[in-house]
């Protein structure tokens, strides 16, 4: 039987790329794509007219099978054979209420379908890393456990949403991917959005000609990832039978300090780095002001990951992927087109994300 996949999140930056990805290497595979009734148009325009493999259902997680007409629901309960769960709210600034019904309920009413589908041979959930929190010390990837505290409503909800899809792992063949943070392509440095460490390139780009501040000192590390590599890494992992009920950090095992990386990015920007030292509390206080800190590009939020004291454990990661030609790549390889890509769109405000 042919894979028939269902993806949740298109066209988002993932589910475009994973869905080519996936058509590359599956090329008979047919697949289902859930879009967002506003974002059906673009969907539209991103899939060739005459592609009969590829289907666009109108729908919504957050509500009760998906928003999805029976009659469609009933061929999907038959025919599909690879679920990949991607839609979720990714903000770091989203309130609880919204937050909480995208990304928990709407992977319970995902968690319903999956159960139903007759031929279901993987489901692929994407997790993230900073389900841990505030947790400090090393993060295992072969548990979930919760932490003292969230740094923001995201984090919190998408702990409770992993929670849901670990006690399925048992009755489903599920895999779970929990990214680091997410970059554009390490060879072109392509992205669909400024979010993330870019809200650190914005932040630079206005000390073009002042002299660089590191915000804080710290020791913490800062684990980007390049999009290619999750694609990579997801689409091996998702079909070979080592990624079974199995969860996987996707983050570098040799993740750069937050200075390293800081320093490095500084650099392939504005050509200078770092020569002094504004304390957290003074940065936050700044990003306080909102005027301010739309400026600066930057939300408040995203200071809390310069000092984040997790170590994620990659073993089972290493493991799996060994024998295989995916590796991650070095950070100051990839991270140069990365910068170069956002020089040259930096005033594209279609990425713009804050």
């Amino acid at each position: 039987m042919e894979h028939t996949y269902f993806i949740t999140g298109f066209p988002g930056f993932i589910a475009t790329r994973l869905l080519n990805g996936l058509r590359k290497k599956y090329p008979s595979a047919s697949f289902y794509l859930l879009v967002l009734k506003q974002e059906m148009e673009l969907a539209s325009k991103s899939i060739k007219a005459n592609d009969a493999n590829i289907h666009l259902i109108e729908g919504d997680i957050t509500q009760v099978d998906l928003g999805i007409p029976q009659t469609k629901m009933d061929e999907l309960k038959e025919r599909v054979t690879h679920f990949i769960h991607l839609a979720a709210l990714y903000d770091l600034t989203i309130p609880y209420t919204p937050a909480y019904a995208c990304n928990v309920q709407g992977t319970e009413h995902i968690i319903q379908l999956v159960k139903k589908c007759k031929q279901m041979k993987r489901f692929c959930y994407f997790s993230t890393a900073y389900v841990s929190g505030n947790e400090k010390g090393i993060v295992v990837e072969d548990r979930l456990i919760k932490p003292v505290s969230f740094r923001n409503h995201y984090e919190h909800t998408k702990y409770l949403a992993e929670q849901k899809v670990q006690a399925i792992k048992d009755h489903i063949p599920v895999t779970i991917i929990r990214p680091g943070i997410i970059v554009g392509d390490s060879k072109s440095g392509e992205t669909t959005k400024f979010d993330g460490p870019y809200f650190m390139m914005k932040f630079l780009k206005r000390f073009a000609y002042l002299p660089v501040p590191y915000i804080g000192k710290t020791e913490s590390r800062i684990h980007l990832v390049p999009v290619d590599f999750i694609i990579n890494a997801s689409i091996f992992l998702m079909h070979d039978i080592r990624g079974i009920s199995k969860t996987y950090h996707l983050v570098s095992p040799d993740s750069p300090t937050v200075e390293e990386a800081y320093r490095l990015i500084s650099h392939e920007l504005n050509k200078k780095e770092p020569s002094w030292y504004l304390p957290r509390i003074a940065a936050e206080s700044i990003l306080s002001i909102s005027f301010i800190s739309k400026w600066l590009g930057v939300p408040k939020e995203v200071l809390s990951y310069f000092t984040h004291e997790a170590h994620y454990d990659t073993s089972q990661l290493e493991h799996d992927l060994h024998g295989t030609d995916i590796e991650f790549p070095q950070f100051e390889q990839f991270i140069k087109p990365v910068v170069q890509y956002f020089k040259e769109n930096a005033h594209n405000h279609t990425l713009k994300r804050y």
